[in-house]
């Protein structure tokens, strides 16, 4: 079974001025069998980036529906997914236009990820991303967060500068979040390492080896209990809106690696190297 679970959270800075949550999120399982996730971040300094990123979420799935191969193969599903986020970004571009606002107004990000139970085929513009799970044990990147030409800016959907790839061929299970949690779960302070990703935060996301995830009832329950974590006051530093969208095949169980795979990185030391290239 492809089993999956998704949520979009307001952020705390939303709540305390009293936006709604600009962010969206969906997953599925195709008449074929495959799963789809889906994740947007409307940009903040959009007026309406939340109907942005409703419309191209929503877009691409029904667009998906209708277009998608029935066969796996990575060359015909990845133009679907180019004419997919044209399909969406038309949509936006009619709404802008019916609505008399400008474009810019409804700045979304957008990734999407299509999965057989062993590999993905993406499509990507935005600065979240997609983490997978081999079934050898081993956390990647696959996407590459994308960021604008001026400092904290990023690239929406309008841009055009859509990135499009696969994974390899042993995807147990993936994650995909939005930059509030992303920025967590790969800290620009683990960047220079050999490993990027906060091992220890990701797994109880998407590792079969500590969370129960056999059932559709065990992936109600996981998102129960996902939104609990992401609400409590281990997370309090994010204030972005929050969202996370996984899909497990529950047929793979990963291999367990080595206990110092799973180390806590010793953020101290890590501080210090920090401070040390910046003011020596």
């Amino acid at each position: 079974m492809l089993g999956s679970y998704n949520l979009s959270l307001q952020g705390k800075s939303h709540i305390t001025s009293g936006k709604v949550c600009q962010d969206s999120s969906h997953t599925m399982v195709l008449e074929n069998g495959w799963a789809v996730a889906l994740i947007a971040d409307g940009l903040g300094s959009a007026k309406h980036s939340d109907i942005g990123a409703f419309l191209a979420v929503s877009s691409v799935i029904a667009y998906l529906k209708k277009y998608i191969p029935k066969k796996w193969n990575v060359s015909k599903i990845q133009p679907v997914l180019r004419n997919a986020y044209s399909f969406a970004f038309r949509n936006i571009i009619e709404k802008s236009f019916k609505d008399g606002n400008p474009i810019a107004d409804y700045d979304t990000t957008l990734t999407v990820a299509v999965y057989n139970g062993s590999q993905i085929v993406f499509s990507h513009v935005g600065d979240g991303g997609i983490i997978t799970l081999s079934r050898h044990g081993d956390f990647l990147m696959l996407t590459t967060p994308q960021k604008g030409d001026e400092f904290n800016s990023v690239n929406p959907l309008r841009s055009e500068k859509w990135a499009f790839g696969s994974s390899a061929n042993d995807v147990c299970a993936f994650s995909m979040f939005t930059d509030g949690i992303y920025d967590v779960v790969c800290p620009w302070i683990l960047s220079e390492q050999k490993q990027p990703i906060y091992i220890n935060y990701i797994r109880p996301f998407m590792d079969r080896n500590v969370l129960k995830a056999d059932t559709v009832r065990d992936f109600v329950k996981i998102k129960k209990e996902v939104e609990a974590f992401l609400n409590s006051e281990y997370n309090s530093g994010i204030t972005d809106d929050k969202t996370v969208a996984t899909v497990i095949n529950t047929g793979t169980l990963p291999a367990v690696k080595s206990a110092e795979y799973y180390a806590e990185p010793d953020w101290e030391k890590l501080q210090k190297e920090n401070r040390r290239k910046l003011y020596s």
